[in-house]
């Protein structure tokens, strides 16, 4: 018997001790005595479908689920490796030639894993100030299947 059904036990009975001390003192008779515990047994069974229908049903939370794993880039095609775009850059050479091509440098410090890019698209050159410059030829990573930017 929960809380709420033993308060609405107590307050049926009261209520009934109270309606029969209202009355004039006399013995009870058997009918009498069958409705107050007709009254009573009423009283209690409304009590409690009361209590029991203020009690909420627990609400089940469902998430959706994602119809595509969240490890699959959705405009990525798949079998192919993402470079950093900020690594993409156009080297001037000496001569003035000019190569498009991740530097080096740059995609060790995104953290790139430079050593499972192609060493065929790997370079080495002089740039026009006098500097070596090292990197991956864009046109290259793409031929080899990875996703990269033209800057």
């Amino acid at each position: 018997m929960t809380s709420k059904q033993f308060i609405a036990t107590i307050l049926g009975l009261a209520m009934t001790v109270t309606g029969i001390s209202a009355l004039p003192a006399r013995a009870l008779s058997n009918d009498d005595l069958a409705k107050i515990l007709f009254g009573t047994t009423a009283l209690v069974i409304i009590g409690s479908a009361v209590a029991n229908n203020n009690d909420p049903e627990p609400i089940v939370v469902t998430r959706p689920r994602d119809p595509q794993p969240r490890d699959i880039l959705p405009d990525r095609r798949p079998g192919r490796s993402i470079l950093p775009r900020r690594c993409s850059k156009t080297f001037t050479l000496r001569g003035g030639r000019k190569v498009q091509a991740y530097g080096t440098g740059c995609l060790t410090q995104a953290r790139a894993r430079t050593h499972r890019l192609p060493q065929e698209c790997h370079f080495k050159a002089i740039n026009q100030y006098g500097r070596k410059v090292t990197g991956y030829k864009t046109q290259c990573l793409n031929r080899k299947g990875f996703d990269v930017s033209w800057h």
